[in-house]
């Protein structure tokens, strides 16, 4: 127990950067094909080339919170997060605003050493409402099972039969 806890104390968070956009595509060619590639290889190359490139990072980063997580000088997580307004998608199914949590990914070679959680607490004390909301893609059984761990339920569910539905989870921030 003693080694987890030092492994991730030496995670050192901070915000992204426009500097940082080679480590946050890397980090997504790491992460999105073993996620869901199993569940649909098609979505998987449609996230890459849709929501893991250089202009949508230098896009996103103005309007959300990023945080990243470094070990020894590499980035081997991130985060991103604010509120729906902000997101280049159209969500008629919503009502209202939301403040939502947009990635939470740990590089496959630094999973299970508390970095998700530790990003997931500095999210949960940044954000300005009484919720967060986020997106699980249905298939995405660890992602399940670490939200559902961490308290969020699932709120809503969206489907259009060409990709796999998306999943809204919800926690209660009071």
């Amino acid at each position: 127990m003693a080694e987890t806890r030092e492994r991730v104390a030496d995670a050192v968070l901070r915000p992204g950067t426009v500097e940082d956009i080679p480590a946050l595509r890397a980090l997504g060619e790491a992460v999105v094909p073993p996620t869901y590639g199993p569940i649909d290889a098609a979505y998987a190359e449609l996230m890459l080339d849709q929501w893991w490139t250089p202009e949508r990072f230098a896009d996103t980063l103005p309007r959300v919170r990023m945080l990243l997580a470094e070990r020894d000088g590499q980035v081997v997580a991130m985060t991103s997060f604010g509120r729906l307004s902000a997101s280049h998608r159209d969500f008629p199914h919503v009502t209202g605003d939301r403040e939502v949590m947009w990635k939470l990914y740990v590089h496959p070679d630094h999973q299970g050493l508390g970095i998700g959680r530790r990003l997931l607490a500095e999210v949960e004390a940044m954000v300005e409402g009484d919720e967060l909301w986020l997106e699980v893609v249905d298939g995405n059984d660890q992602a399940f099972a670490f939200y559902r761990a961490h308290g969020f339920e699932e709120a809503e569910r969206v489907g259009d039969r060409e990709w796999p539905d998306d999943v809204w989870m919800r926690k209660s921030l009071r």
